[in-house]
Order: structure tokens, then sequence, then C-alpha cells
């Protein structure tokens, strides 16, 4: 009992110590930029994957394929949703086991092998009528959506707050919904014009935004697997970096304190 309530009441003081930050703290050091960076990516790149295409526009997909029967449509559709919930039941098993990094890059290889079959069969199929390309391309759909499961679905929110010290999480998983946010509006006006206008090449411009995310991802997003809020400091800030908030709490004492003094 005398642990919860210390915690309880370490909590309380985190928050009031968080509501004195600014901000400008977000990018005062490299360390808190490149939470940001990362951020603010993760957010663009849960879009920008092609993951809009399939799910707002699912329909034109598959008009491009040939497969025009509203039951067809509505039956791969309900399929997807179903497929859909046990990749996510099953990438929710494998976070604390195979580790965020190893996650994000698997499914970045996995989105990009998807849709560059995706996109050779989509143009076999639209220039020689060849239906057998197109139940290939209602198969990449699967396997697409299995990969981005994997990753995006359990990890889209928990990464940040994990990378984020307490006193900078809302301001940073904030900073992540307004690219998420930003990025839908973007392609609620891009993708039907896309769509109608270049068909099938217009899965190209997600191939290549593909590999720009996967390269990103390789080299900007560390694994945080097994490791504490202090150990992540670290890998963000260095040496001697992890959270001390005893001595957070001394400065927003003091500060306080200055203040009612003036």
């Amino acid at each position: 009992m005398t642990r919860e309530m210390s915690e309880i009441v370490q909590a309380i003081r985190q928050e009031v110590i968080a509501k004195s930050v600014r901000w400008s703290a977000l990018v005062a050091t490299p360390g808190n930029r490149k939470r940001l960076f990362i951020a603010v990516c993760l957010g663009a790149f849960a879009q920008w994957n092609g993951i809009g295409v399939v799910s707002y526009y699912l329909t034109l997909v598959l008009d491009s394929i040939g497969i025009t029967d509203p039951f067809y449509q509505t039956l791969i559709n309900g399929l997807l949703q179903i497929f859909n919930f046990a990749a996510a039941v099953s990438a929710a098993l494998l976070v604390d086991r195979l580790g965020r990094r190893t996650l994000f890059i698997w499914s970045g290889i996995g989105m990009l092998i998807s849709y560059i079959i995706w996109t050779a069969c989509s143009a076999i199929n639209n220039e020689q009528n060849n239906k057998a390309a197109g139940y290939v391309v209602v198969v990449c759909l699967f396997v697409f959506y299995f990969h981005y499961d994997i990753a995006y679905t359990p990890l889209l929110m928990s990464y940040p707050t994990e990378i984020f010290p307490y006193s900078l999480r809302s301001k940073g998983i904030s900073c992540e919904l307004l690219s998420i946010y930003g990025s839908l509006v973007i392609q609620a006006f891009v993708n039907p014009v896309g769509m109608e206008n270049l068909g099938w090449k217009y899965y190209i411009v997600f191939c290549c935004l593909l590999v720009v995310f996967l390269a990103v991802t390789y080299f900007f997003f560390p694994e945080t697997k097994g490791r504490s809020l202090e150990e992540i400091a670290v890998i963000f800030d260095g040496p001697g970096a992890a959270p001390d908030v005893d001595l957070m709490e001394k400065e927003y004492v003091y500060g306080k304190e200055h203040k009612e003094v003036l």
C-alpha cells in the first residue's frame, strides 16, 4: 500500500512538472529533436505507406483489376477486416518477443515487396487483361495488410510513448497526431485524383515512398525492447543523461519559490 501511494504521489509530481515544460523543449536538445523527428515520421509513415489506398479506395483498386461485382468486392472487404483482426492480435503478442525495431523493419520490407508485386501485376492485368495477375493483386492486399498490422497497429502510439520522457510525452504524442491527421487530410484530396488519372501507375509513388520509409526506419529508429526510461534516455541524450526526477522537482520548486518572491 505504501509503495502504491508513493507511485501515485510521484506521478502527480511529474504531472505538475510536465505542465511547466514549454513546447520549445521539443527542439531544445539533439535528443529531443530526434524524438520529435521519429514521432512526426511515424505519423506520416502510417498514412503514406499505401494503406490509405486500400482502406478508403478498395473499390477503385478492385475495379482496376477487373473485379467489379459488388458481391465479390464486399466479400474481399469483409475477409480483409477479419484478417486484420487476426494479424493485429498476433502483432500484439510479437511486440515484446521480437522488439520494436525488428517489427518496423520487417513490416517495411514486407510492405515494399508486396507493393512492388502488386504494382507489377496491376500493370500486367491492365495491359494484357490477365486475370491471374488480378488474383495475385488480391493476395498482395492481404500480405500488405499483414505487414502493416505487425508494426503500425501495436506501435503507432506505444513507440513514441516509450521514447519521450514523461515531461514531454503529451506534447510529443500531440505532434504525432498532428502528423497523422495532416497526412489524412492531404491524402483525402490526393489519392482519388491519383487513382483516377494514373491508375496502377499511382502505386509506383508508394513503392518509392516505402523505400524512403524503410531507410529512415533502419537508420533512426532505435530498439526500446526491455529498456527502462533511463536507458532509453541514454540512447537519445548520451551517457549520464538519464532523467533525474528529484532534480526536476528541485528545479520546479526553486522556480516556483523564485516567482513567489518576485
